[in-house]
């Protein structure tokens, strides 16, 4: 239920996102910035980004099933938070435009 709670939020974030005036503007400077700090980045420091987010992944798969009800809940609470949040901010940004 929670999840499709949060997939339904993010889901109306995206369309406020996309349906603003500046949304075009924000996902091509985002695009570019992506794009500036790819190319900034060494070969060294790539390889060490993939080696760590394998060795998290493999950690969540290890741990997950230890994790209380309340950690769970917490994170979705947290979740549920940041959705409103940023929803909140959409709108702001998409009114003053």
């Amino acid at each position: 239920m929670v999840k499709q709670e949060q997939n339904k939020d993010w889901q109306e974030i995206k369309e406020i996102w996309g349906n603003s005036s500046r949304g075009e503007k924000i996902n091509f400077q985002i695009s570019k910035l992506i794009d500036e700090l790819k190319t900034k980045v060494s070969q060294w420091e790539k390889d060490a980004i993939k080696s760590d987010m394998t060795k998290v992944k493999s950690s969540w798969e290890k741990y997950k099933g230890n994790v209380s009800q309340w950690e769970k809940d917490a994170v979705s609470k947290d979740l549920t938070r940041i959705s409103k949040l940023f929803k909140i901010f959409l709108k702001k940004l998409k009114r003053k435009n």
